[in-house]
């Protein structure tokens, strides 16, 4: 198996700045890039997440008001967001209806409400019963979407949407993503990377590689190989083998499926000041040819590093 040297699953190529972006927006996001940030939110953040791939951004974030009343008692697990923003961006050319609610009768993108500006370009806002939806062409042929939820604050939705709206910023700068590893197939590309942030301080990130081609014929049958690191430790459950490597507990799933194996292998006790981070390797079926035997997967996930200045886990803050 052709492997690299060493990867580091980040991207050091020009940056876009904002004039590029919406002059003549990319037919294709490059992965490794960060394109959007917020410059206002309606409260604290609980949960936050932000996934890139080569035709879409998205940002998902969860939060409650600054007045809002809380409980000591109240279980983290069953947290119910006073607010949430979902806001997607879509590359240039790229159907905005397969994530803005259009009419299916008329074919009209977005759906009919009342029009306004988003950052002196024309916008639609649609209503909602908690909802507001404001979707508006960023750059020629190119579109942003967000939709805010509030379960109260009835008074203030129509505010709360455009204030987020109009906070959007469109910085297009390398995304210095947390991790290197060793023993990924010689060509692998870059397709998607995920980042979670979560109050109570559980973090993970992971980046999806294209380790082989795709069929024409055949194209859910992606040869992916998914790495990361997650503070979520090994759990112990019955279907879980345990395992040791390089004298670093870690786990192994394993099914066997018509095309290959789907396996997923973590392994703890992480070099570095992470000392909760485990490091993760998802290998799909239709990639597990390519990628060896569980000993070849446990030590791809015995390699991961995170970057020097990641850390802190503290610091993968992205909003």
């Amino acid at each position: 198996m052709a492997v690299v040297a060493s990867l580091s699953a980040w991207v050091t190529g020009r940056a876009l700045n904002t004039d590029d972006i919406v002059t003549s927006a990319p037919v294709r996001f490059d992965p490794g890039q960060q394109i959007m940030r917020l410059g206002y939110l309606p409260g604290p953040v609980e949960t936050a997440e932000y996934t890139t791939g080569p035709e879409f951004h998205r940002l998902d974030i969860h939060g409650s008001f600054d007045d809002a009343p809380s409980t000591e008692e109240e279980d983290a697990s069953s947290f119910d967001p006073d607010w949430s923003i979902e806001l997607r961006m879509a590359a240039r050319g790229v159907d905005i209806r397969s994530v803005v609610p259009y009419d299916e009768d008329s074919g009209e993108v977005p759906v009919r409400g009342e029009r306004l500006q988003v950052h002196g370009r024309p916008a639609f806002q649609a209503t909602f019963d908690f909802s507001r939806v404001l979707t508006w062409e960023y750059a020629p042929d190119a579109w942003m979407h967000m939709m805010l939820y509030a379960k109260s604050a009835e008074d203030r939705r129509d505010e709360i949407a455009r204030r987020v709206a109009e906070g959007v910023r469109l910085e297009a700068t390398p995304r210095a993503l947390p991790i290197r590893v060793k023993g990924l197939p010689d060509g692998a590309v870059l397709e998607k990377t995920r980042l979670y942030w979560k109050a109570d301080g559980h973090i993970s990130y992971s980046a999806d590689y294209l380790v082989g081609r795709v069929e024409e014929d055949q194209p859910d049958s992606r040869p992916v190989v998914r790495v990361g690191v997650s503070t979520e430790k090994l759990a112990r459950a019955r279907h879980l083998d345990r395992v040791t490597v390089a004298g670093r507990s870690a786990t192994v799933s394993e099914s066997r499926r018509k095309a290959g194996t789907m396996g997923i292998y973590r392994v703890a006790q992480l070099p570095g000041r992470c000392a909760d981070c485990v490091a993760e390797v998802w290998i799909e079926p239709y990639a597990s040819a390519v990628m060896g035997d569980r000993d070849d997967a446990l030590k791809l996930a015995a390699s991961i590093r995170l970057v020097e200045g990641h850390e802190d886990p503290a610091r993968w803050r992205f909003w």
